[in-house]
Order: C-alpha cells, then structure tokens, then sequence
C-alpha cells in the first residue's frame, strides 16, 4: 500500500480517537455538573433563611377539588403550576404534598411553593437529572424540615426504630397511578460525605448502590435487590450537628 494511503488511515484511526475522546470527555463533564449541582441543592437545603430553624407559615393549602384521597385532581393542579408532575404522601404523618420539577432551575423549589410562589416552605420537589415517569433507577425528592411540623420535616419519624418497623409506605401518585415503596434504610449524614445517584454505569454498579444505601441504615431490614428494582430517596436537612441531613431510602414494592 501507498504511504499516502496508510497516511490517510492512520488519520482516520486519530480522528476516531479524538472523536471518542472527546465523547468520553464530555460524558463526565456533565456527570460531574450533574454531580455539582446535587451537591449545591443540599447545601442551599442547610440555608437557616429557608430550613425552618424559625417556626415559618403554614405551606400554601392545595384548593379544594385538587384532592380526594388518592384521587388527585392533576388537570386542576397544571393549571395552577405546570411543573407539578406527582404526588407524595405518607399514611401516619403531615407528609401529603403535590411534587414539582423545575426545567430552569433545581434549587428553584427551594423557596416557592407549589404554586409557583414566594413561599418560605418551598414545594417538594425532583432535580430535573431525574425523568418525571419514575423510570429512573433512584428518583431523589427534596423537601425543608420545617420546625412546625410541615413539609419533609416527618420524614425524621423514620429515625424512631418502632416506626422504621412499622408498614410505613411511602405512596407516589402519578396520573392517578399509585406506586408505593417500602422503606429500608434511613440514616443520618453530613452534606459533604452525602453521595446520592440516580443513574449507573452497569446493573451491578446500581445494586452495589443498593445494599450500601441498606448498609448505611440506622435500623436493618432483610432486603435482596435486583437491576428491576426502583428506588426513591428523600432528603432533608437534619439538627444533629453542623450540616447534617436525614436520607430516607425506599424501594417499589407494588
């Protein structure tokens, strides 16, 4: 063969390099934006302007006609804010909640409530790295521990042993679907050591995730986990000590 033509293939062979390179490159670029933007959101849930270290307001009521048992008006809730998707309830505490995603902004719930307005108690909410069908691997909700009692603030009753044992399901109603997840782990952790996925290089790296999220817990649970399973972690900030948050982690059971 001619020199020009191995010139030509060794140049191809480098564009291809490079092309890959440059793929991989970007690929964990935004998995580390990703990553850092995680990272932020718990920090700002650690703001004292918006954790609730003040008693705050009660949230914003939901309308009447928007729920009825486990029956959720979702026509009426996307005309009120097109960013509600879900629905988010705990039998046995305050949590019972419409859920938002921001497509601008993660933290944007933070301080804005479910109807999109100025509001201390913030809405619960999803980062938008999280699809809004709950096909995702671990779906993270974040929501204030507010000192009156209100939105993620129950979710430390997981922390109680005899409630952790109790039949206390988590219920995600979407499209008027109900998903319920058991919970097998809650554990208390500072921001910085928190490392929270929702997506996984293989099906091994995501049930590794699994039993180590297990393994984390306060309180054990007999738990075996598959690549089928699906996962949701709720977060919110915790008083223990300095920038402590309490993680609940569940797992679909129906």
């Amino acid at each position: 063969m001619k020199k020009s033509g191995w010139k030509i293939i060794l140049g191809v062979a480098v564009l291809v390099c490079v092309i890959c390179l440059g793929r991989f490159g970007w690929v964990k670029y935004q998995d580390y934006k990703t990553e850092q933007a995680r990272k932020a959101t718990l920090k700002e849930i650690a703001s004292t302007e918006f954790t609730g270290e003040n008693e705050g307001k009660e949230p914003e009521k939901v309308p009447a006609g928007v729920k009825h048992g486990q029956k959720i008006n979702f026509k009426k809730l996307i005309k009120i804010n097109s960013d509600i998707y879900a629905w988010i309830y705990v039998p046995g505490t305050r949590i019972d909640y419409p859920v938002a995603q921001s497509q601008e902004s993660d933290d944007h719930y933070l301080k804005y409530n479910f109807k999109n307005e100025p509001e201390f108690a913030g809405c619960i909410y999803t980062e938008k790295a999280n699809k809004k069908d709950f096909s995702d691997p671990n779906t993270v909700f974040y929501g204030h521990n507010m000192r009156n009692g209100t939105m993620f603030n129950n979710i430390t009753n997981y922390k109680e042993e005899s409630f952790f044992n109790e039949d206390n399901k988590i219920s995600i109603i979407m499209n008027n679907t109900l998903y319920e997840y058991e919970v097998f782990s809650v554990y208390v952790k500072n921001v910085n050591e928190v490392n929270l996925a929702i997506g996984f290089a293989s099906e091994d790296e995501f049930i590794n995730y699994a039993y180590n999220e297990a393994e984390e817990s306060l309180y054990k649970k007999d738990v075996d986990f598959s690549a089928e399973d699906n996962l949701i972690t709720l977060v919110t900030c915790s008083y223990e000590f300095t920038d402590a948050r309490t993680i609940v982690v569940a797992r679909r059971c129906n």
